[in-house]
């Protein structure tokens, strides 16, 4: 009878232990398949999913260096790589892959209301209309003023932001250590029989320097980084810097990867009402890019001569084969997510 008794009480034992670990083990898969319905999209996930497109889909890749395309969250859902039962399939997040010297970077941006705001909607906040800062002026916002809150970190070095074009994208100037001299233009020019440089941008030594300035060692540009950045377009029209008026876009650039300032964006820069093209040593006043460097803009009325900022005189010309200060300009996509700073010097923007 005894040895009944253990019997029936060792196979109760079992049984019982048999129905826990089988409770456990329904209790662990449930979670786990509760878990992956509900797993949110994240970064990994738009990324992988937009490598397995594109790897099925390489006519849609980028075809030259720095070119970039893109591939919404929507397309990836319909066609299969990911699931629309995942949080935040609803957002207009998307993929950007970039060429960035023969390699593609994929860059995820998730765009739900939990998620960081942009760097251009963080910049929007604050409009001035008096003091220094960001205005909407003449129909483009730009910094204007003396010291406004428009540092950005990026890529090692610090950078000051111009303002942001019709894209949206945001274009910044070289702000660190000194740069680098370089002759705008050293050719023989035919009509001054002499080696004074020619003013043309398209052709000039300026141009080759900035459209090779990612190989500079200016700042820590790698793939990643250079996956931020865009193309932008430059106004190189000539000017005669007599009369009342000038617009340096009457010629445009497209397409380009770097630039220097234009004697607009200068005379922009200055919060000095008396600041005009005659009388631009007034411009020198309240005005961030008031520095000794070349710009891009050059005279309209003589092929060897280019306007470059004096700190002490303002918008002076001289031929292009003297060597000056350049301080170069890049541009920020316009879909950069801000990630921390207010801007200034000692705590400057610093984006995701």
């Amino acid at each position: 009878m005894e040895n009944l008794k253990k019997l029936f009480e060792n196979k109760l034992l079992r049984t019982l232990l048999i129905a826990i670990v089988i409770i456990i083990l329904i209790i662990i898969i449930a979670v786990i398949i509760v878990g992956n319905k509900n797993k949110g999209i994240n970064n990994n996930l738009l990324k992988n999913a937009a490598i397995k497109y594109y790897n099925e889909h390489t006519g849609l890749l980028p075809k030259e260096n720095y070119d970039s395309s893109k591939v919404n969250l929507s397309t990836l859902i319909s066609t299969g790589y990911i699931s629309e039962n995942k949080e935040g399939a609803n957002c207009s997040s998307y993929v950007v892959v970039t060429k960035i010297n023969g390699e593609y970077i994929y860059t995820p941006f998730i765009n739900c209301d939990r998620d960081s705001k942009t760097l251009v909607s963080k910049l929007m906040q604050n409009i001035e209309t008096t003091n220094d800062g960001l205005y909407n002026y003449n129909g483009s916002y730009i910094f204007r003023g003396e010291n406004p809150n428009n540092y950005v970190m990026f890529a090692g070095v610090k950078w000051r932001i111009i303002g942001i074009d019709s894209s949206n994208n945001i274009k910044m100037v070289y702000s660190d250590k000194p740069f680098e001299y370089i002759s705008w233009d050293d050719r023989y020019n035919n009509n001054k029989d002499n080696q004074v440089g020619i003013n043309d941008y398209e052709i000039s030594r300026l141009k080759e320097y900035l459209d090779n300035l990612y190989s500079k060692d200016i700042a820590e540009f790698n793939a990643e980084r250079l996956s931020r950045l865009t193309k932008f377009s430059v106004c190189i029209g000539k000017v005669d810097m007599s009369q009342t008026n000038v617009d340096t876009c009457t010629k445009i650039l497209d397409n380009q990867n770097a630039s220097i300032i234009t004697v607009n964006d200068y005379m922009n820069a200055s919060l000095d009402p008396l600041c005009s093209t005659t009388n631009t040593k007034n411009c020198q006043n309240y005005n961030f890019l008031n520095q000794n460097n070349w710009t891009i803009t050059a005279d309209v009325n003589d092929t060897s001569k280019v306007y470059y900022i004096d700190t002490y005189e303002g918008v002076k010309k001289t031929d292009a084969y003297m060597r000056k200060s350049i301080k170069p300009i890049i541009a920020l996509r316009y879909d950069v997510l801000y990630h921390s700073g207010n801007g200034s010097l000692s705590d400057p923007y610093n984006i995701k």
